[in-house]
């Protein structure tokens, strides 16, 4: 493995996926830097992309987009690998794949040797999807190739959407100080929307860490975005896992190292920093990161200040003491009387002294009014400065914000107009699925839900048009609630209590299947030969059984016999049974018509366990298994010409805003929801 030691990466992977990349990079001896410029946040239960991911069983194809994808869409379903068994599995990459061979799902379809969407399209699997119906498992947002491409070969796609992508809310100052300083080297991003993230970051100034800082990128995609966003010098790995990744760090960085060695008169980068003058460094906007405004500036230095407070001190502390001690020679002279002695001679001194120490004391004041000069002339400009950063600072701050205002609003808008278009989309599905439902498994009760599921996301649209589609629904509602379907469960339920009373159903023809400890043996009473006879005569009378029949025996059964007319009994209730399950009434009437055949001509029909048996066959035989089911499609022709149906909801609109003043202010009655419709 490479040896990166000195060098600083910035990973804008999210915070629960960067790990095993940092410890990569650990390894290398760089220092890894983590700036998460995306968070993960699954989609709730009660969310569209939930409710389409419930719809599993009726697809043809699941197509995962990501490990995100894997984890967040499993949590919609109870962490339950079992739901996803049916249609055939997709991966768009190598650890998408890994992620769902953990958690237990087969994966039958993994691009290679790109993963990226454009080597998924290439599959000769999804070369013929026509009339297929494909579920994509992704994000909030995205790229649309996968589901345009699938759509044109004549696929049903739709998407269920169990993620969202969001900037975390984090400081981001020390993470752009460090980078200021030299300390990151190279940036890993592994998506788009992280780069634009990162863009919103950084402003002003540092507009120029972008352009100048390696990027290393997983596709060629993102290479392009990078190129794009200002970036000098991208990197694209061989792949998307955290080891290609290291290697194109390794690569960069060496190559970095060799193009880095200083001329002698050029700067390095620290000292090319030094010279250049300070600017400005706007904020990100607020709303966009939680990161801090740049603090306020240092405070004004009061060094010379106080030295010259000091000095003037000192002056005024020798100019008092030279007073006094010429204060005392004067009085010293007068005593003497005026005589030149010793004491005039140290006066003089003292006065040479005073007078050195006077000059002095004026210089010290002039170096004191120069200082003072210097500390007021600084300090105006330090405020001027300040006062005008202040300003520009507020004007560029004012200008992000009422876009990004502007653009939050827009998006509000935006998201207000595709919510009912959303729904009534959904609503179309749920009615498609339903029409197939009930016409191709006769499934009653889950057709009943799906059609009431539809009308709550008509109401929910707020759609004035969906109102006509409701008075449909309600009817076709109330139609299949009327149904009646046959009980095949408790039906297949009474074949097999029948199948175990068949081995105990008395025979017509006489046999012979009694076991040797069936005989009782009457033991000898010892009251003589009279006794004797009649016991045994008494037990000969329980082997034989009398029957009385109008039909002639021709023979007399062997014990496989009997149990072959038996087991030719039951093999025709499980025949009846198997017919019952599959839905093929003919196949139903004709087996338990045989049934009854055989009954009829092999058992003791005069015994009322026989008798009983035959009854059951009887009912079951004029049982009706399939019935016809009603049309319940006008709703969803509605739904498809929902455009068709606004028109005619604003033409009736109009209409009754223009007789409204010929006509007399009796307020109109609200219409009211048929049965089946909800309010």
């Amino acid at each position: 493995m490479a040896d990166l030691s000195g060098f600083g990466i910035l990973v804008t992977r999210p915070a629960e996926q960067a790990e095993p990349l940092c410890r990569l990079i650990a390894e290398t001896g760089a220092e890894c830097i983590r700036l998460p410029l995306l968070e993960i946040l699954p989609e709730g239960p009660e969310s569209p992309g939930a409710a389409a991911l419930a719809t599993t069983g009726t697809a043809d194809w699941l197509i995962f987009v990501s490990a995100n994808a894997v984890r967040c869409g499993l949590a919609l379903l109870d962490n339950d690998p079992t739901r996803l068994f049916g249609p055939r599995i997709a991966a768009i990459g190598q650890a998408t794949a890994d992620a769902l061979a953990r958690a237990g799902v087969t994966v039958d379809l993994t691009p290679k040797p790109q993963f990226n969407s454009e080597s998924l399209l290439a599959m000769p699997e999804l070369a013929e999807v026509a009339g297929k119906r494909v579920l994509i498992v992704r994000g909030r947002g995205g790229r649309e190739l996968i589901a345009e491409t699938l759509t044109a070969r004549g696929a049903d796609v739709a998407y269920a959407e169990v993620y969202r992508r969001v900037l975390p809310a984090r400081d981001a100052s020390a993470v752009l100080e460090a980078w200021r300083n030299g300390r990151i080297h190279a940036i890993v991003l592994t998506s788009g929307e992280a780069l634009k993230n990162l863009g919103l970051l950084l402003a002003g100034r540092d507009k120029q860490l972008l352009t100048t800082t390696p990027a290393v990128v997983i596709s060629d995609r993102i290479a392009e975005q990078a190129k794009a966003a200002g970036c000098d010098r991208v990197v694209t790995a061989t792949g998307a896992d955290d080891r290609a990744i290291v290697d194109a760090l390794a690569g960069t960085l060496a190559e970095l190292s060799r193009t880095s060695i200083n001329h002698g008169d050029t700067p390095l980068a620290d000292e090319e920093k030094e010279l250049q003058p300070d600017a400005e460094q706007p904020a990100a906007s607020p709303d966009i990161v939680n990161a801090e405004v740049p603090a306020a500036p240092p405070k004004k230095s009061h060094y010379g200040a106080w030295l010259g407070y000091l000095s003037l001190f000192f002056v005024v502390i020798l100019a008092a003491g030279g007073f006094f001690l010429l204060q005392e020679l004067r009085s010293k002279q007068e005593g003497l009387g005026g005589e030149l002695n010793k004491g005039d001679q140290q006066m003089l001194e003292l006065t040479r002294q005073i007078t050195g120490l006077q000059s002095e004391l004026a210089t010290l004041h002039s170096q004191f009014a120069t200082v003072q000069s210097q500390v007021t002339t600084e300090d105006s400009k330090f405020e001027r400065e300040v006062t005008e950063q202040g300003s520009a600072f507020t004007d560029k701050l004012d200008s992000p914000r009422a876009e990004l205002a502007a653009a939050i609003q827009h998006i509000q808008h935006q998201m207000n107009q595709s919510r009912g278009d959303l729904m009534i989309a959904d609503a179309e599905y749920l009615l498609s699925v339903a029409n197939q439902k009930l016409h191709l498994v006769g499934d009653v009760k889950a057709v009943l839900a799906m059609m009431e599921a539809a009308d709550q996301r008509l109401h929910d649209s707020g759609d004035p048009a969906a109102f006509k589609v409701r008075e449909a629904l309600a009817e076709e509602i109330k139609i299949v609630k009327s149904i009646s379907p046959p009980d095949l469960v408790g039906t297949s339920a009474k074949l097999l209590v029948m199948e175990s009373e068949v081995r105990n159903l008395p025979l017509f023809l006489p046999h012979s299947d009694l076991k040797p400890d069936q005989h009782e043996t009457t033991p000898s009473t010892g009251e003589g030969s009279d006794g004797f006879l009649d016991s045994k005569l008494k037990g000969f009378k329980d082997l034989v059984t009398v029957r009385r029949t109008d039909r002639p025996i021709a023979t007399i059964l062997a014990p496989e016999e009997a149990s072959a007319i038996r087991q030719v009994m039951l093999l025709k209730l499980e025949m009846s049974r198997a017919a019952l399950l599959r839905g093929d009434e003919s196949m139903f009437q004709a087996n338990i018509d045989s049934a009854s055949q055989w009954l009829h001509e092999n058992f003791a029909h005069d015994t009322a366990a026989v008798k009983e048996i035959a009854a059951e066959l009887k009912t079951l035989g004029e049982l009706k298994i399939q019935i016809p089911f009603p049309d319940i499609s006008k709703s969803l022709t509605l739904l498809r010409n929902i455009e068709k149906v606004r028109l005619d909801v604003e033409k009736t609109q109009s209409g009754s805003k223009a007789a409204a003043p010929t006509q007399s202010p009796t307020p109109a009655a609200e219409p009211q929801p048929e049965s089946g419709a909800q309010p």
